[in-house]
């Protein structure tokens, strides 16, 4: 199918016949048409005449009654299969084509909107899941989440037309949550000055096949000015963004292009108009050592671990399901609703792992949750055997995969190598385009067609040397084939094992040593099996 013209279908207005959907199937839709779709959250599958429809969560919160609609929906409108994101959105696949109105329909009956969820949007707005509750969270900023979303999703008819492409935003104050700031389009980083709650700026992150750490725009942004702030970073991308060169479409570029001084003062001007007629400002309550005393006083049945951690109200706890690569089903996610309204306070938190967490559980509850799961074959977060694996849908469904990074993620998550490295971030994308981070995970991987030993077969790209703390991506550092991913992670995980210092990170090992020096550990282990970093622009190999 030919590619879209992007520029004309958003002149166009992007309107789309959903009626005749509904009636007559997929095939009259244009190239234009189903980029159309993707404003409305609907985007094209790989198999002909199906469709995935994501739902946006702001801040990843979703109250059990709309979680309930969604598992009714996902049980009779595709394959009984629900999928979490890395942004806290979640993932229909496997829709008909002429149920796709239908079940956009029964969504909002629910609840819930795909609006803006897909294409060149604001796309969903993201918030830490321990925001307001975690000991790291400077204050709760899930509100200030909702409130950036909300003000423009009520834009979404002019903004979907006018982006030059989309925005991710993220908000958070947790040292995570300063790594995500660094690689989303906007930044919200939770810090409080002088008793006053707020935010740093930053702007120009993200991934994919040419991708950036975003700048500081401000160190420090009142909290009752954020929505200002965010309307003002907008409105700069829409005025000076490369609208007729999707490509050239995103923040980074515009950051790139200007400079970062001439970007931050765009912004100021922007700014100093929309913040005057914001609200007062507010205060945050800081936790404080006897806080934490009092807090650490108590402990749950089981102890503390990753996925049952303290809150800032004693005797409560935060407790992460464990959902290995970010899928469920309609009955799982109804026994989690049930969870949530009895041991919990009735929400369900989408976490950036593609987990859920429920806040707010008594400690006495923990053992009720994690005894329920069990007889479901579900654990709690660092309780199962398997390892813990990020992954996009891959070439299982998604039109762009090209690799089957599902089945590669269930593969690795039994290695032993990776069992006794719980810790270890090991992000799986499908293909470049990063949807599962691969290029700030302890080991990245990027499905991609590979030259290895005089072939071209279908492979990874191993990215090594992620360090956010130090502003470093992962980079590519070897390439082998699907066959023989196992090995190379085990090789991979085996040369750090032997030449870290304590407490040293893989990514912090791999710039020690040498990212090249590395990479020949791997090939010595490996032999033709591994072939040493990025493919080479002129190599010419036999296609089997």
């Amino acid at each position: 199918m030919a590619a879209p013209d992007i520029p004309a279908a958003k002149r166009a207005g992007l309107k789309v016949d959903l009626d005749r959907l509904a009636t007559e199937g997929d095939g009259w839709l244009t190239p234009e048409d189903r980029y159309a779709l993707k404003t409305y959250g609907v985007c094209t599958q790989l198999q002909p005449h199906l469709f995935m429809i994501r739902v946006r969560i702001p801040g990843g919160v979703l109250p059990s009654t709309h979680a309930r609609g969604l598992a009714r929906v996902a049980a009779t409108c595709g394959e009984d299969w629900v999928h979490l994101t890395t942004r806290q959105s979640i993932e229909l696949h496997w829709v008909p084509d002429r149920a796709v109105p239908d079940t956009l329909r029964r969504l909002e009956q629910a609840g819930l909107s795909t609006r803006s969820a897909c294409g060149h949007t604001i796309r969903n707005v993201m918030a830490s899941e321990d925001a307001g509750v975690g000991l790291d969270e400077p204050f709760d900023c899930l509100p200030d989440a909702r409130l950036v979303s909300d003000a423009l999703v009520r834009r979404s008819a002019e903004l979907n037309v006018s982006l030059p492409s989309r925005l991710n935003i993220s908000l958070g104050g947790s040292p995570r949550c300063r790594h995500d700031a660094l690689v989303n389009d906007i930044g919200l980083v939770s810090v409080v000055h002088e008793g006053v709650a707020g935010y740093e700026v930053w702007a120009g992150g993200s991934l994919g096949k040419a991708p950036a750490l975003a700048v500081l725009v401000d160190p420090f942004v009142p909290r009752h000015e954020v929505t200002a702030a965010v309307g003002a970073l907008v409105e700069v991308f829409v005025a000076h963004g490369n609208f007729e060169e999707p490509s050239k479409g995103r923040l980074k570029f515009l950051v790139a292009t200007l400079g970062a001084d001439r970007f931050r003062a765009l912004w100021r001007s922007a700014f100093d108009t929309a913040r005057r007629h914001a609200p007062g400002p507010s205060s945050a309550q800081v936790v404080t050592d006897a806080d934490r005393d009092d807090i650490l006083a108590h402990s749950p049945p089981g102890g503390w671990g990753a996925g049952v951690r303290p809150q800032r109200t004693a005797g409560l706890a935060s407790v992460t399901i464990d959902l290995p690569l970010g899928d469920t089903w309609s009955s799982e996610l109804e026994l989690i609703c049930d969870l949530a309204d009895r041991c919990a306070d009735g929400f369900l938190t989408l976490t950036r792992d593609q987990n859920i967490t429920l806040r707010n559980v008594p400690l006495a509850e923990v053992a009720t949750i994690r005894t329920s799961l069990a007889g479901r074959g579900v654990h709690l977060l660092g309780e199962s055997a398997g390892a813990q694996i990020r992954a996009c849908t891959g070439s299982a469904v998604c039109a762009l995969g090209i690799t089957d990074s599902p089945t590669a993620g269930l593969a690795l998550s039994a290695r032993r190598s990776l069992a006794r490295n719980p810790t270890l971030r090991v992000h799986v994308s499908g293909c470049p385009n990063s949807c599962a981070q691969h290029q700030i995970a302890d080991v990245g991987l990027a499905g991609s067609k590979v030259r290895v030993d005089g072939r071209t077969v279908d492979g990874y790209q191993v990215f090594l040397g992620a360090d956010l703390d130090e502003h470093e991506l992962g980079e590519v550092v070897g390439r082998v084939a699907e066959d023989h991913l196992g090995a190379a992670v085990d090789a991979v995980v085996g040369t750090w094992e032997a030449l870290r210092h304590h407490g040293e990170t893989l990514g912090r090992t791999a710039r020690r040593i040498g990212l090249g020096a590395f990479s020949n550990q791997v090939r010595a282990a490996l032999d033709d099996r591994w072939a040493d970093g990025p493919e080479p622009a002129d190599a010419t190999v036999a296609v089997p």
